[in-house]
């Protein structure tokens, strides 16, 4: 038997728990930080490195990716909400992409030469970071949709 006597009681309890939020406690803001982060500093050691054109543009294109993706899942999450799987998807896309992109072009690819050895192990490294923090931030956004929509969230 209910404790509850009529059917405004449950009515009340239903309004109550959609105007709470799908992300109260900004879970996974600091994965999505960490991303954007990543960009920016892709975005900068294009300038700093002394690399080719293509080698520029590549990073550039990639830093301003992961610059995107991490500042949206960063405001989506900053906002109460859950981050966006598709976002991080494509952070640890972009960085399966910086690991390949230097062996893909190689030290001896004529205009894709690398002239700096400290900027090919940096797309490296920053490509494992991307891919890694990436993939963690997608698995954790998915769980995060599926707990919301547990609760009567949209995911």
């Amino acid at each position: 038997m209910s404790n509850r006597e009529t059917d405004a009681e449950y009515d009340t309890d239903s309004e109550v728990r959609s105007d709470v939020s799908p992300n109260p406690n900004e879970r996974g803001k600091w994965l999505s930080a960490i991303i954007a982060l990543l960009g920016l500093w892709m975005l900068a050691q294009a300038f700093l490195f002394d690399i080719v054109a293509s080698q520029f543009w590549n990073d550039i294109v990639a830093g301003a990716l992961l610059l995107a993706v991490g500042a949206y899942n960063y405001s989506r999450r900053g906002s109460d909400e859950v981050g966006s799987v598709g976002a991080a998807a494509i952070a640890a896309l972009v960085g399966l992409w910086l690991v390949a992109a230097p062996f893909m072009f190689g030290a001896d690819a004529g205009t894709t030469e690398a002239v700096n050895d400290l900027a090919f192990w940096n797309d490296i490294v920053v490509g494992l970071l991307a891919l890694g923090v990436g993939a963690f931030s997608a698995y954790s956004a998915r769980d995060q949709q599926r707990e919301a929509r547990q609760m009567g969230h949209e995911g």
